[in-house]
């Protein structure tokens, strides 16, 4: 028997700031992303060592092919920097071999101008650079010796944030440096030279990162899970006892609570043009009628492009390129002959939806990159999800500078009533109107005590609403004491845009979903696709099928009618009725007593019955 493959789904191109813990390496950093995201197809963008902490920048899927460019970012460190002992790695995990005098603040505040700008500076032997094909590192932990060359590096700023004297209880003095450098600076060498400048020694007891081109740390998931930092912190017996006793921790030993996993989730931030911008890259809108050459890899033109202006330079020659929906095409670059190649090339992927519950929200489990760009969002039952909501929530979508989504329940809000649609099928309906994601809510005790000035509280501060579109007769909160009056007064308070719709109405008369309830139970289709925009269908997936007679031609199969759908009165209808594979039959569908029997060739065709819609 074969063994079933693990199914992973592939990464989304996007990039993920982690605040990496002092004691694991950034490898082991990785698994909880990996965990997260339920891929193996990470990169980070530049190595901490296993005694730092601070800001990783991983990318997934496609991404990881532009890691060096975001290793090539400048970087900002907070550095607590020992002066009267030097370790062997520079570092607080290594072993004291040297001791000198501890230099005063002001000693420290004069010396730093001569370390900013263009320097040379010699790496430290226990480092990951490689001598003769091995690691210097590992050469030196063998016995061997080691000679690195000094490199170029450049150091843009180097200040003192703050200073600890010695003291009877420790001869040493400590500083805190603020450094903003170029990529391959070594913090612990930066820290050694300055002490050699002063006639001393040093090492580091703590690094972080706070800062890569320009991602900050205070961003990251997990940023929440650091210390602050401070000299205290550094020297506290228990920082050094982590940094010893996890500094061998190994991938997988790691147990991500679901509260870590699910705050790696929403910091998960998929490439847009705007992140693709702050990246460095210009931005080249992918014409419709291009996708297909460029698909197929045929030579590249200008002409195939929309250029999106940007702040960078008119001369860049990696160009970030995204279809019409602004979804990532991949990267093209200019060579020096002024000719387009291609760098490599993602395939249009299907629209993404996401479903998130009331629950959700409360708990701050929205992706914090909707957050920041801001959503636009349409509140309601939407039962019948009609050509009035159908306005609505394509307004949402018009709202280009924002991500558009709809905030629903999971079930009818009045009791003991039957609904029109599955919810599943109302939120297919959202996607296939252009929503980028829902909000269901239970609509319980708790929620129907809920005041409307709170819930568009917590759908700005929760969700960043900054557009809403609501019917002229939308209410809302206990009771429905919350009038769209009160709404517009909310919407000056909490900074949102609000759009009022009036009634849509056929032949003067409005449409709405008590109305198509009512055709329904009735039996009276007539009108009825005019009202929702699309036939009126019901689900049959998932339903088990007998056969109750058999004819020559056709057989009559059965099944039990799903108590909460309502259902057209006793009769016989004309349906069409779509199966698995997509093939349409029409066909006789009879209702009589919460009983649904369909006239069908075969029990194969019952069985892989998906949907019929009443003509």
């Amino acid at each position: 028997m074969k063994k079933q493959k693990t199914e992973q789904r592939v990464a989304p191109a996007g990039i993920m700031l982690l605040a990496k813990k002092a004691g694991i390496t950034s490898f082991s950093s990785l698994w909880s992303i990996k965990n997260a995201l339920n891929t193996g197809k990470v990169g980070h963008t530049g190595t901490l060592d296993s005694f730092a902490d601070g800001l990783l920048v991983v990318l997934s899927g496609s991404l990881t092919h532009i890691v060096p460019h975001i290793t090539g970012f400048t970087k900002t460190y907070k550095a607590v920097v020992c002066f009267g002992k030097e370790t062997d790695t520079l570092d607080p995990t290594g072993q004291i071999v040297c001791e000198g005098s501890a230099p005063s603040k002001e000693e420290i505040e004069k010396i730093l101008p001569q370390f900013t700008g263009a320097l040379l500076q010699l790496p430290p032997a226990f480092s990951a650079l490689h001598v003769d094909g091995k690691r210097a590192s590992d050469l030196i932990r063998a016995g061997k010796e080691v000679h690195l060359e000094p490199r170029q590096i450049f150091v843009y700023s180097n200040k003192l944030l703050d200073y600890k004297a010695p003291s009877q209880e420790d001869p040493c003095s400590y500083a805190i440096l603020e450094i903003t450098c170029s990529k391959g600076t070594y913090i612990r060498a930066l820290a050694r030279d300055i002490a050699q400048k002063l006639g001393t020694c040093a090492h580091l007891s703590a690094l972080r990162r706070t800062q890569v081109g320009p991602f900050k740390l205070e961003d990251a998931a997990c940023y929440r899970e650091l210390e602050e930092f401070t000299i205290e912190n550094a020297l506290c017996e228990k920082t050094k006892k982590r940094n010893e006793g996890l500094k061998n921790l190994e991938r997988g030993n790691e147990k991500d609570c679901e509260e870590k996993i699910r705050d790696i989730k929403n910091h998960f931030m998929v490439i847009s043009p705007e992140l693709a911008s702050v990246c460095g890259f210009e931005i080249d809108i992918l014409k419709k009628e291009s996708e297909k050459s460029y698909l197929n890899g045929r030579p590249l033109s200008s002409r195939m492009f929309n250029r999106i202006s940007t702040e960078h330079s008119a001369d860049s020659r990696e160009i970030a390129v995204f279809y019409e929906d602004r979804s990532f095409a991949g990267m093209i670059k200019l060579n020096e002959d002024n000719r387009l190649n291609y760098s490599f090339v993602v395939h249009p992927e299907k629209n993404k939806f996401e479903v998130f519950t009331w629950d959700e929200i409360l708990n701050g489990d929205f992706p914090v990159q909707y957050m920041k760009k801001g959503t636009a969002l349409t509140v309601g039952s939407f039962e019948a999800v009609h050509i009035g909501h159908a306005e609505l929530i394509k307004s949402t979508v018009e709202k280009k500078d924002f991500i558009s989504g709809v905030v629903t329940f999971s079930s009818s809000i009045k009791k003991n009533s039957k609904e029109i649609f599955h919810l599943k099928d109302r939120l297919s309906y959202f996607k296939e109107l252009g929503a980028r994601f829902a909000i269901v809510i239970d609509f319980d005790e708790k929620f129907a005590s809920c005041s409307g000035r709170k819930f568009f509280e917590i759908l700005k501060n929760q969700c960043g609403l900054k557009f809403l579109a609501e019917g002229k007769d939308f209410k809302c909160g206990s009771k429905g004491s919350c009038s769209m009056e009160e709404i517009k007064k909310l919407s000056c308070e909490f900074d949102f845009e609000i759009k009022e719709f009036d009634f849509v109405s056929i032949d003067g008369i409005k449409v709405s979903s008590s109305r198509i309830k009512e055709k329904i139970q009735n039996g009276l289709f007539s009108g009825l696709k005019e009202m929702l925009g699309r036939f009126y269908s019901l689900n049959f997936e998932n339903c088990h099928w007998k056969e109750k007679s058999t004819g020559k031609e056709m057989s009559i199969f059965e099944t039990d009618a799903k108590s909460e759908i309502i259902l057209p009165k006793d009769g016989i209808y004309k349906i069409a009725a779509r199966f698995a594979d997509d093939t349409i039959l029409h066909t006789d569908l009879q209702v009589e007593k919460n009983k649904i029997s369909v006239f069908l060739p075969t029990i194969n065709y019952a069985n892989s019955l998906a949907s019929a819609a009443f003509l």
